[in-house]
């Protein structure tokens, strides 16, 4: 049985022959489902909390959205993508929704990943000598999964353009969708011809390196802005450092722009 984590994983190729069980379903876990699915592999996937999001909205991509309701959002009194409306600090580590680039950008959806005959099951819940578990309960997951967009960003948004007074299209709806994917909540890797387990369960942060102590108790450096307490010490690129997309290229300008004025200052 080959093991790997995503961060090893490269192509098709680079795993034997046979099915391929994928644990976790954020961006990596879905983009290389849909990668293995198009050659002509057997895929399992097992589902996490990621929640899925279209790719378009409101005529623009999603990401463009995203930076600018993160970006000037806070002059309007939108602060719903900044870390100050986070409902618990817990929601910092939350994943990116569920999303691709290939093709020039496209939405994943789990249901549909089901239809196209990948075996969709609920997350795992234990492994005993090549039998799998996986829990009951995908139909409250992938619900979960299809509403949270629009309980947080999508609403943050909605909220950033009207108070800009941006004209830009109204989103058409989404069809609701009871279709549910038939993957057994019992698997044995042999019979199902499995070969390759992927582990699609994403990082953690890791500031062992530094000698002080520098984190609060959810492992996350403690700090103001990316201004940590011990002095001449700062930080970015860390998710919601100071807004949703601080980790990203497209976001980092703005922290890493107040951290040198900072560094020059102090």
């Amino acid at each position: 049985m080959t093991q790997l984590h995503t961060h090893d994983y490269r192509n098709p190729q680079q795993l034997p022959e046979g099915a391929v069980l994928i644990v976790g379903a954020g961006q990596s876990g879905g983009q290389i489902a849909e990668e293995l699915h198009a050659t002509g592999r057997d895929v399992h996937l097992s589902v996490s909390m990621v929640p899925e999001a279209p790719r378009r909205y409101r005529g623009q991509d999603l990401i463009y959205w995203m930076l600018e309701t993160g970006k000037h959002g806070p002059d309007y009194g939108v602060n719903g993508l900044t870390t100050q409306a986070l409902p618990s600090p817990a929601l910092r580590f939350a994943p990116n929704p569920l999303l691709s680039g290939i093709d020039g950008g496209h939405s994943i959806h789990l249901r549909e990943l089901g239809r196209r005959g990948m075996h969709v099951h609920g997350h795992v819940e234990s492994i005993d000598d090549g039998d799998i578990t996986f829990s009951d309960d995908l139909p409250e997951r992938l619900a979960a999964v299809e509403s949270l967009f629009g309980q947080r960003s999508g609403r943050a948004i909605d909220a950033y353009i009207a108070a800009a007074g941006i004209d830009a299209p109204s989103q058409p709806p989404v069809e609701a969708d009871d279709w549910l994917p038939t993957g057994p909540a019992q698997l044995n890797l042999a019979d199902a011809g499995i070969t390759t387990v992927l582990w699609a369960t994403g990082y953690k942060l890791d500031f062992s390196l530094i000698d002080l102590p520098v984190v609060d108790e959810w492992g996350y450096p403690k700090h103001s802005g990316g201004v940590m307490e011990q002095a001449g010490l700062y930080v970015v690129g860390l998710p919601w450092l100071t807004r949703h997309y601080s980790a990203i290229v497209g976001g980092v300008g703005l922290d890493a722009e107040y951290v040198a004025g900072r560094v020059a200052g102090d």
